[in-house]
């Protein structure tokens, strides 16, 4: 796990159609830094989950260039190489679960992969701690909160030791106490393994705290940038079926109102730190 290289995802001109003529993905290109938390947000049918799932190899590559963990995803016979470099946590984790136990669930990846079956045990051990469901291993999935079962399916693709998670729209089926859950299991994951982060999402508050966000729109990115540049930019969001996090339209209000001015803060706690300063 880990690469020391400059990128750690290299898009080139990556273009896909599910049905000929109609691009669905039309020339991508962006590069990911090794431990980077980047946010890929865009309306429905952006294009935003066929990009990411040419990461593992679950799209295969049609057109364009594409490189994860050194790993080219033109050669075919690099799928499983792909797909251990690259985990995934899905929008429904009830569908990545492969058994109804959680320590055998989270268990699979690593054995699939080929380890032992001690190791694979421990390496599942591992990652439930890691996201704050030490002592789960016997317990039913079923008998769990959403919050809780998203928690499992992240822990399953952090057993493998990928060296990039993708979160395809991982917090829109959970409350907001679940939400919380996963994104500091997200973040301990990255701070404690320096697992480079790609989320998709819809939810602003969530893209705001990222390193860099990518702005998808009708297949291509219509922007990329620091977050304090881009999601200050309401015509460039409103294009894209988006609007501002809450600080920033806030933000707006006050300078309507006369009672603030200046740059606008993306986070809940930069519009506190602006209000009180």
């Amino acid at each position: 796990m880990g690469r020391t290289g400059e990128k750690i995802v290299e898009a080139r001109r990556v273009s896909h159609a599910y049905v000929p003529g109609r691009p669905t993905l039309q020339e991508v290109s962006l590069d990911v830094a090794p431990g980077e938390l980047v946010a890929i947000v865009g309306e429905n049918g952006s294009g935003k989950t066929t990009l990411v799932r040419h990461l593992n190899a679950l799209v295969p590559l049609q057109a364009g260039e594409l490189v994860v963990a050194g790993i080219s995803a033109d050669d075919p016979t690099h799928v499983w190489e792909l797909r251990r470099a690259c985990g995934m946590v899905f929008q429904n984790p009830e569908n990545q679960f492969v058994s109804s136990v959680v320590g055998e669930d989270v268990a699979f990846g690593p054995a699939n992969f080929g380890a032992g079956e001690k190791d694979a045990r421990l390496a599942a051990a591992r990652a439930l701690a890691d996201v704050g469901l030490a002592g789960f291993e016997r317990r039913d999935v079923h008998t769990l909160s959403g919050g809780q079962q998203q928690r499992v399916a992240l822990a399953g693709a952090l057993a493998s030791g990928p060296d990039v998670l993708v979160l395809d729209e991982a917090t829109s089926m959970i409350d907001p106490q679940g939400r919380d859950e996963l994104v500091r299991a997200v973040l301990r994951a990255r701070s404690e393994r320096g697992t480079t982060i790609l989320w998709v999402t819809h939810d602003m508050e969530l893209a705001a705290r990222a390193d860099r966000v990518f702005v998808m729109r009708a297949g291509e990115v219509a922007a990329s940038g620091a977050p304090k540049d881009v999601l200050v930019d309401r015509a460039l969001l409103e294009g894209a079926g988006l609007e501002p996090p809450f600080a920033v339209r806030a933000w707006e209000g006050l300078v309507a109102r006369g009672v603030a001015s200046g740059p606008a803060p993306v986070t809940v706690e930069g519009l506190v730190s602006a209000l009180c300063g």
